[in-house]
């Protein structure tokens, strides 16, 4: 199985999305079968990664997702699918006739509404009041342990205070406090509570709190060193649309003024504190059209981490903003190194 699947993974992404019928443009653009758009906004990337990202919806996978989801199918059926259509050896379950949609979406013609998030001012309290009690509670050894990785990582007292980071210093009494303060609803709906009434952050106690006209409109949590098994370094809240890290720094900027975009947000702070101007989209992934509006009259200059999707990610997103008009390029003098914060920690 686990042999099939890699052999999968290898047939071209771009072939299977002209066999469904979609029209591809500039070799590796189409329209997003995922939401609605008039413009190609999702991107293929052949071999070696073969995937795909969508910069309008932010929907990422590689060929087998790509086709399972557009066809409403489950994954194993995708898998099979693929492998009796691409691979010629193949002996399980065959399947002669490529699916086909209408070019433009597999929405149909019919225009599906879609669900928009509100973003209320209760969700903004929360995460202050949130914030506010982790800094109340007196300094531990949870504490400790953060503040001396964060320096290892060249985040000094300065950019903490800078950046208002903040660590749990106790989850139990934090998690009561949330649940004793607010309707365990508006909890839940501000991401900060999962499901099942536990704070979501539970082995990522260093907090970033992303800021929008003053107020705290978003959170991403980071594990101190690397996490245990089955965690990510980051956790970011789920079903909260994304925000831009640093966003309210660049807004009062004079026009063609120089704004280094990231993925990390220590990548971003690191910059900041060497006097360059820096915001951070969290991912290399991700960047909604509706984002393009905060950096029309400025250069953009883009560091992302030097790995393939950094590399593929600053290469489309380059093209997005020159498309809309808007200046950018690559700057990346952190070559040899893993990205801007490994760079600059190395320096003297």
């Amino acid at each position: 199985m686990d042999n099939l699947l890699q052999r999968v993974k290898e047939i071209d992404i771009r072939q299977v999305a002209r066999d469904l019928g979609f029209e591809i443009v500039q070799s590796r653009r189409m329209n997003c079968p995922f939401h609605l758009e008039d413009s190609p906004s999702l991107v293929l990337y052949p071999t070696p990664q073969n995937e795909f990202h969508c910069f309008g919806c932010g929907k990422h996978g590689d060929v087998v997702n790509f086709y399972a989801d557009a066809c409403k199918i489950d994954f194993k059926t995708a898998l099979e699918e693929l492998a009796s259509l691409y691979i010629p050896d193949y002996a399980g379950i065959k399947h002669n006739a490529v699916r086909k949609f209408n070019s433009k979406s597999v929405y149909t013609n019919k225009l599906i509404p879609e669900n928009q998030f509100e973003f209320k001012p209760i969700y903004s309290n929360i995460y202050e009041c949130f914030q506010q009690f982790c800094v109340n509670q007196p300094t531990n050894e949870i504490a400790l342990k953060a503040v001396e990785y964060l320096r290892g990582r060249g985040i000094d007292d300065w950019t903490i205070r800078y950046f208002k980071l903040f660590v749990i210093k106790n989850y139990v009494a934090t998690s009561d406090f949330l649940k004793s303060t607010f309707r365990i609803e508006d909890l839940k709906t501000c991401g900060i509570i999962n499901d099942k009434g536990n704070l979501v952050f539970f082995v990522h106690p260093i907090i970033i709190p992303y800021y929008k006209d003053g107020r705290i409109v978003y959170l991403q949590g980071r594990t101190i060193e690397n996490p245990p098994d089955g965690a990510s370094k980051y956790h970011f809240l789920s079903g909260i649309p994304r925000s831009i890290f640093n966003l309210d720094s660049i807004k009062k900027l004079k026009p063609n003024s120089e704004v280094y975009l990231t993925e990390g947000a220590f990548d971003c702070m690191t910059l900041v504190k060497n006097g360059m101007m820096a915001v951070s989209l969290g991912s290399a992934k991700i960047f909604k059209k509706e984002w393009m509006k905060y950096f029309k009259k400025y250069k953009i200059l883009i560091s992302f981490d030097n790995d393939t999707a950094g590399i593929n990610g600053a290469n489309a997103l380059i093209e997005d903003f020159l498309m809309a008009g808007i200046l950018a390029e690559k700057r990346d003098w952190n070559k040899g190194y893993k990205d801007i914060n490994e760079y600059f920690s190395t320096q003297k």
